[in-house]
């Protein structure tokens, strides 16, 4: 019995062990096979992920020997380790199914080959987890229906979500239009910004902004990267909103940077920002390419 024991209690370890190394081995594929600039910070995520994925380990082990002692008749189902078991089998399942669920309303939302039919049925259909994940994927989905796209627009809590909506090509101009004429928060109004289908009336709206209109000089320059910058970028900003935004007091460095590359930027435009965006060498270095590029 002692032997018997001992032997459990090393293969608990190994559960625990075989655990946090397969979840170690996923972080670190996830993050050599990033291209994104931020994936190393995945590696901090290894002692958090690999304890779950340890307690996980360590769980499977004990379902596995509580099954087997309580189908041996050496343990009742209804004691303290059956009545854990069969909790952690239970919630198991419950789990999977809520990922299938998960996973079936995903495949549809992000399609764009979607009926629109589908995709108002999937906007309504139960999720017990990452109900918010499938919005979002009917927020970039250009197939969403306009109607639907309208509902989402009128979210109060979710800025992003907003956000998305007004940066979707199918979303019509009138929600756009009722977006802009809302609060200017940057992570609102955003997407509308990068439009193709704004309206000048809407590109005069999200211009004509000064640091009063913010509660600090933080929101402001915020506003300046997100939205000023996505207008001076977007083809459909008509050009004397353009060329306004490039007149701007020291623009921050992204809105100088897009009027730096902007392709209907003149010289002058092009070494203004140079000089005023954040005094930055940088941004003077940008500038001072492009003109030589331009033959300014």
């Amino acid at each position: 019995m002692v032997e018997q024991n001992r032997i459990r209690k090393l293969v608990y370890i190994s559960g625990a062990v075989a655990g946090f190394l397969i979840a170690t081995a996923w972080v670190l594929y996830a993050v050599f096979t990033s291209t994104g600039s931020t994936a190393p910070l995945g590696l901090l995520l290894i002692p958090f992920y690999g304890a779950l994925a340890a307690l996980g380990g360590y769980a499977v082990v004990f379902v596995v020997y509580t099954l087997a002692d309580v189908l041996a008749g050496r343990l009742p189902l209804r004691s303290v380790p059956g009545f854990w078991a069969t909790a952690l089998v239970v919630v198991t399942l419950l789990f999977g199914v809520a990922v299938l669920l998960y996973r079936d309303a995903m495949t549809v939302a992000s399609d764009p080959q979607s009926s629109p039919d589908e995709l108002m049925a999937v906007s309504q259909r139960w999720l017990p987890l990452w109900r918010v994940d499938v919005f979002i994927a009917l927020a970039k989905n250009p197939a969403t229906p306009g109607v639907l796209l309208a509902a989402m627009a009128e979210q109060k809590e979710s800025h992003a979500l907003v956000s998305l909506v007004g940066a979707n090509p199918g979303t019509p101009v009138v929600t756009l239009e009722k977006i802009a004429a809302g609060s200017r928060s940057y992570d609102r109004v955003a997407g509308v910004a990068e439009n193709p289908q704004i309206t000048p009336a809407i590109a005069e709206r999200l211009a004509n902004v000064a640091q009063k209109d913010f509660r600090d000089d933080l929101e402001y320059r915020l506003y300046q990267t997100f939205v000023l910058a996505a207008l001076a970028r977007n083809p459909a900003t008509p050009q004397p909103v353009f060329d306004r935004l490039a007149a701007r007091e020291k623009p921050e460095y992204f809105l100088a940077v897009a009027i730096i590359y902007a392709d209907r930027a003149s010289c002058t435009q092009i070494a203004r920002a140079g000089e005023t965006g954040g005094e930055n060498e940088v941004v003077r270095a940008t500038a001072q390419s492009q003109m030589k590029r331009r033959g300014c």
